[in-house]
């Protein structure tokens, strides 16, 4: 019955249950989140830096919304199994980029939420005919 849920709904990998642990977490205000980096940082999909002097480490962020994380990432998990663009997206961050399993599928979450973000700030439901990587992938 939200407005939003069929927004949400729209995406691979997503079912009812997704959608509204999703829409609880994510909320209505968009002002809230007027960057997708601000939903990537609450979600905990964004790495964080940290740096003194000569050294720099690149490293988990645990400060994050656990349940917006969690949600994600089954999100990301049931999406490759129904888009091929993530599983190509999932293969090539193990196997070309020599990542482990979560960090893959951190990855992966990430690119859906950016995804996820600007069809919730235009009001529009996903479709793969539009996002240009998944429209190659599955046309070929």
């Amino acid at each position: 019955e939200h407005p939003d849920a069929l927004i949400f709904a729209s995406f691979p990998g997503i079912g009812p249950v997704l959608t509204a642990v999703l829409l609880a977490e994510i909320g209505e205000d968009r002002a809230r989140f007027p960057q997708p980096e601000v939903l990537l940082a609450e979600a905990g999909l964004a790495p964080v830096t940290r740096s003194s002097g000569r050294s720099r480490s690149v490293r988990f962020r645990y400060a994050a919304n656990s349940r917006l994380r969690e949600a994600t990432m089954w999100w990301a998990f049931n999406s490759i199994k129904m888009s091929p663009w993530a599983a190509a997206a999932f293969r090539d961050a193990r196997d070309q980029k020599g990542q482990r399993y979560h960090r893959a599928l951190r990855g992966l979450a990430a690119r859906w939420t950016r995804i996820l973000w600007r069809c919730w700030t235009n009001h529009e439901t996903y479709d793969p005919a539009r996002h240009g990587s998944a429209a190659l992938i599955t046309a070929a």
